[in-house]
């Protein structure tokens, strides 16, 4: 449990550090993704937004995904409460931290596919 709290606030941490940096280099980084509503942090089956979309409670912890995950997108918006989400590819938050989300960040493509999602506030 200590272990994934950890990670879940380094991954908090990097998110919102590197926020402005990644919404001032690509603008496409705060586009809203088809049916993903402001303050949602939603996953989807396919890439680029496509597929499915998975939604994710912001702040649930580790949550293994019913379906691998391949693009991703966080909405909240600041002001307002940070919400955060790394990507693994392996279940239970292990394996590679393979894609993070922090506000108003998105990934349109996730390599390897995400198994599992570390969702904090």
């Amino acid at each position: 449990m200590r272990g994934t709290l950890r990670a879940a606030v380094l991954v908090a941490a990097a998110a919102l550090a590197a926020a402005p940096l990644t919404a001032a280099a690509d603008d496409s980084s705060t586009a809203r993704p088809p049916g993903c509503d402001p303050g949602s942090i939603c996953g989807y089956t396919g890439y680029d937004f496509g597929g499915e979309l998975v939604p994710l409670q912001a702040g649930a912890g580790c949550v293994n995904l019913k379906t691998p995950i391949r693009s991703i997108a966080n909405t909240y918006g600041s002001p307002g409460i940070p919400a955060a989400a790394g990507v693994y590819s392996g279940p239970d938050c292990t394996g590679a931290l393979v894609a993070t989300a922090g506000q108003e960040q998105s990934e349109p493509r996730i390599v390897p596919d995400g198994v599992s999602v570390s969702l904090a506030w």
